[in-house]
């Protein structure tokens, strides 16, 4: 099991912007860019912005810690679509070689050299892993409008500033999907839906983690949740589910897309004595080592 704590030379207790201010420092020593045709090097940068993508995601960071204290096997699953490389990662998956140039000229969107601009592109790292409200707004494309997951379902009513300096009230669609464009007058609106907790948007999908008991995972339950479109649902926990098995109850997403609820299985703590022995009695029985 990797130690994405040890690759990103932070400790275990270190904060996002402990993990943030590591990886800017190492992905400039091993960037392929300035290592060309190092082998070593690439890999390096791919196992960086790996570790980056997980302990940087509080919930993959949560079932990381996990795994790792009982020195299990993290599966990860990729790099999202919306983590600082996907781009990259999503490329390189179909085989073909990178153009590491390239890859960087749309990760930035035209702040590197090939657009003509002279600049280098670490100089942007701070456009990418600063604050988001230091991010670029618009480009010649349209003007990126943040909305939260509820506005993107039900509709509703935004305002704007920004816009020529005045207030714009614009009106968002019910069931808008993420990357809708809007158009008032002759400006192009991009909806960009935001994270809020306990979902997380990925593209038009939407994730949930929830935490059960070991008698619910094993035994199976029924599980009531709040939608993200605020409606109380029932979630069928099938018999046998496992940590960090995914869950999906289709349409309850974003535009097309699901809501997928991730399964975390809460251990009893603080256990008395005859608990504990009756514990492992039952486990003794089902051929449990421990």
């Amino acid at each position: 099991m990797k130690d994405y704590y040890k690759i990103l030379e932070v400790s275990e207790n270190a904060t996002e912007a402990d993990i943030k201010k590591s990886f800017k420092r190492l992905a400039k020593k091993h960037h392929p860019d300035i290592n060309k045709g190092n082998k070593a090097s690439e890999e390096k940068f791919k196992e960086l912005s790996e570790a980056y993508e997980v302990l940087c995601n509080p919930s993959e960071r949560r079932k990381y810690d996990a795994q790792r204290m009982v020195h299990g096997n993290y599966n990860f699953n990729g790099f999202s679509q919306d983590g600082p490389f996907g781009d990259f990662f999503k490329r390189t998956s179909t085989g073909k070689a990178p153009d590491f140039a390239d890859i960087l000229d749309s990760i930035f969107d035209g702040f590197g050299s090939k657009s003509g601009s002279g600049d280098s592109y670490f100089e942007h790292f701070e456009n990418l892993f600063g604050s988001s409200s230091k991010r670029r707004s618009s480009s010649q494309n349209g003007y990126n409008l943040k909305i939260p997951i509820e506005t993107a379902i039900l509709g509703g009513i935004v305002e704007v500033t920004g816009l020529e300096s005045i207030p714009i009230k614009i009106k968002v669609p019910a069931n808008s999907a993420n990357g809708r464009i809007i158009h008032v007058g002759d400006k192009k609106i991009i909806l960009s839906v935001e994270s809020s907790d306990p979902f997380k948007v990925v593209g038009n999908n939407i994730e949930l983690t929830i935490c059960i008991n070991i008698a619910q995972a094993v035994l199976g339950s029924k599980v009531r949740l709040k939608a993200p479109n605020k409606e109380n649902i029932i979630l069928t926990v099938p018999p046998g589910t496992s940590f960090g098995d995914v869950l999906k109850v289709k349409g309850m997403g974003l535009s097309g897309g699901d809501l997928l609820v991730k399964t975390d299985i809460q251990i009893p703590k603080n256990l008395s004595d005859s608990e504990k022995a009756e514990f492992e009695s039952f486990a003794k029985k089902m051929n449990w080592r421990f």
